[in-house]
């Protein structure tokens, strides 16, 4: 990525990030075919909600792309709790929340491993069936939850699951065997 786009992008200038458009209208276009990262990965690090809007108007697919981690924009901004971030993605598209990143973990998984509460409602709200989402070793995002000792994300997540009548989570297994209540409990955990 040019190091003025990259510079615009970090520290949420708009009006540098229009000044660079105009010099090459072309600039988001050909982002695709040389960087890894796109601007939106850069402005949902910093935290930049008025960039981050001004780059899914001019170029929503960006919020599908995956930077060189293995995360797109919502998988970061959900990690790191940036809530309007996270809302303006899931208006551009709901599915967002659940794009697989490395090892196949969601937004969700991130947001609930940090106790990211609201987010964890926001994105189960947008897209329900994101509590059944599991990751490469089987783990929900209750499973996370619980193993992270994340108390505030496991009231929320069983409340969610109990209220969608979708209880069948809380028994599901993970690639070790562990439902969340053996997890819970540390039974038969091999971590």
């Amino acid at each position: 990525m040019d190091q003025r786009l990259f510079e615009a992008s970090q520290s949420g200038n708009i009006n540098l990030f229009h000044q660079l458009l105009a010099e090459n209208p072309l600039l988001l276009h050909s982002l695709a075919l040389d960087s890894a990262e796109n601007p939106l990965h850069v402005a949902s690090v910093a935290g930049h909600v008025d960039f981050v809007k001004e780059i899914l108007r001019l170029k929503p697919a960006f919020g599908k792309e995956m930077n060189q981690d293995g995360l797109s924009p919502m998988h970061i901004a959900s990690a790191n709790g940036f809530m309007e971030i996270v809302g303006e993605l899931l208006k551009v598209d709901p599915r967002l929340c659940r794009l697989k990143g490395r090892d196949q973990w969601t937004p969700l998984h991130y947001a609930a491993r940090r106790g990211r509460v609201d987010i964890i409602r926001e994105i189960v709200m947008a897209f329900p069936e994101s509590v059944e989402d599991v990751n490469i070793q089987g783990e929900t995002a209750l499973h996370l939850a619980v193993k992270n000792s994340q108390f505030g994300a496991i009231e929320v997540l069983v409340e969610l699951v109990r209220e969608m009548r979708k209880v069948n989570i809380l028994n599901l297994k993970d690639k070790h065997g562990n439902t969340v209540l053996h997890l819970a409990l540390g039974e038969n955990n091999t971590r």
